[in-house]
């Protein structure tokens, strides 16, 4: 008997399969577009680049658009256009609605705004952070950006007595974590004030970007990580156990904004669970779980992407003289007193800085992740081809920003293109995305970069120290890029302090 019911389980299962290919390869919406066979038919094809070759998919998306054109269908469900003149379509304003994929999402982002999946529920969640994160709160917190500057001025300055060699992306990590922190949460994480800074946070903030492709793939890989203990998770992954303790402190503190009386603000801002909590967002959108996932979305993307632009720049400009001492210059002008900086809406005008700021932002292409939305109640046109309402569509920055064909020598880091007649290409840098969608940090990361690289440079010297481009190499993609395992990272020594 039990082999009659294994035969009638084989068929079933031959004719689910024959099904699954019919309604994929020939019976889907989306059957005539463009693209491998293989990768229509599964989720596998991408698996396999994904997981088993770790964050590869990003490349042979960019090899299949050279062979099938602009428009390709990666997946069973998603099409990925090549295009930077249709960005704005797809990543359209408020006034037309963008879903997120939720198989792409996944676990990522919890119940935050990052993590929202419908375009009205995206709005709410965001128009309650949006005053947070506008540019006169920004403006009204520089005081603390320039105090977290300072202080890593004052570490540079002791390694320039020293001579003593600094990993600049755990430098970084650990001023763009300490300001973020300190806004976010009202209490600093102290990072800079550490030896070596914090390596771990930086360790963390990978593995957490690593395991978000595990997450879409194998969901209840994540799901069993939750069941066990923290103490035994720990043991199988110690950055697993890192990160699990911030997400306590982080749960800890919105326990206590939200148990504290609303007139107990002792700073001159709000935090941002104190900004949450006093929205009119309905109580449903205040729990402690909620806000945490904010405040966890707030650590991944306010510690990694202008850390990591600020370290490519860094190196950048260390192998391109010319460019250094045309900042420089420009620094000097503008900043007499090293010790008494502009501000950073003054600093934000000097035009050299600003191309330079611009031109990171073009070679460090750090999101190399592609993203995902639906247009639920429209179908969009591309070119000749029309995508049905519901369809998944992705588009990708990385090799946008590194398209020969709009930026000529692209690899090659060249602030002069955002000076001349080629500056209306500004429009085709997008590292914060657009619409309505897009990255809402980008006050608080231009506020970074702008006193970082004005500040640090005006008043030190440096030199790379055993570096070279394979430290900066882009080999694989977690979210944002990642550098190769055998990289060392971008390492200096202050030269002099002027």
């Amino acid at each position: 008997m039990t082999g009659v019911y294994i035969i009638y389980a084989f068929f079933a299962f031959c004719a689910y399969c024959i099904y699954l290919t019919l309604q994929r390869l020939v019976l889907s919406p989306i059957a005539h577009f463009p693209g491998p066979r293989l990768a229509a038919l599964t989720q596998w094809y991408e698996f396999y680049f994904d997981v088993v070759k770790h964050g590869q998919f990003f490349k042979e998306i960019e090899r299949l658009h050279s062979i099938y054109g602009p428009i390709v269908r990666i997946n069973p469900y998603e099409l990925h256009v090549r295009d930077p003149d249709w960005y704005s379509t797809l990543h359209a304003g408020a006034g037309r609605r963008r879903n997120k994929s939720r198989w792409f999402v996944s676990r990522a982002g919890g119940k935050s705004a990052f993590g929202t999946i419908d375009h009205d529920h995206h709005r709410i969640r965001r128009a309650a952070l949006n005053p947070f994160f506008s540019k006169s709160s920004i403006v009204a917190i520089e005081p603390l950006i320039q105090e977290r500057v300072d202080k890593l001025s004052e570490v540079l300055s002791k390694h320039a007595t020293t001579g003593a060699v600094m990993e600049m992306h755990n430098a970084f990590t650990s001023l763009t974590l300490d300001i973020v922190s300190t806004y976010a949460f009202g209490e600093s994480y102290g990072l800079l004030e550490l030896p070596g800074f914090s390596p771990e946070w930086k360790e963390a903030l990978k593995a957490t970007v690593e395991s978000s492709i595990m997450n879409r793939h194998l969901p209840w890989v994540a799901d069993l990580l939750g069941f066990l203990p923290n103490a035994l998770a720990a043991r199988i992954s110690e950055p697993v156990g890192f990160f699990l303790s911030v997400q306590a402190k982080i749960k800890s503190q919105v326990e206590d904004t939200l148990a504290r009386d609303k007139a107990d603000n002792k700073k001159s801002y709000k935090t941002i669970f104190q900004e949450l909590r006093d929205s009119n967002l309905p109580p449903a959108e205040k729990t402690a779980q909620r806000l945490m996932d904010e405040g966890m979305i707030l650590i991944g993307a306010g510690g990694d992407t202008t850390a990591h632009t600020l370290t490519v720049l860094w190196f950048n400009l260390l192998t391109n003289p010319e460019a250094l001492a045309r900042l420089t210059n420009e620094l000097k002008e503008a900043i007499p007193d090293p010790q008494n900086p502009p501000s950073w809406t003054q600093l934000e005008q000097l035009p050299y800085l600003r191309a330079v700021i611009t031109e990171a932002h073009r070679i460090a292409a750090v999101l190399t992740v592609r993203l995902v939305r639906t247009a639920p109640n429209e179908d969009l046109q591309f070119r000749e081809w029309t995508i049905p309402a519901g369809t998944s569509v992705s588009m990708s920055t990385h090799f946008m920003h590194r398209d020969p064909a709009i930026f000529p020598n692209p690899l090659h880091f060249e602030p002069e293109r955002w000076l001349g007649p080629n500056k209306a290409n500004e429009k085709y840098v997008m590292p914060f995305s657009k619409g309505s969608r897009a990255c809402i940090g980008i006050n608080l990361a231009s506020a970074e970069l702008v006193l970082t690289i004005a500040c640090l440079f005006r008043r030190f010297r440096f030199e790379l120290y055993d570096t070279t481009e394979k430290d900066v190499e882009v080999t694989w993609d977690g979210f944002s890029a990642g550098f190769s395992s055998e990289s060392n990272g971008v390492r200096i020594k202050v030269a002099e302090e002027m």
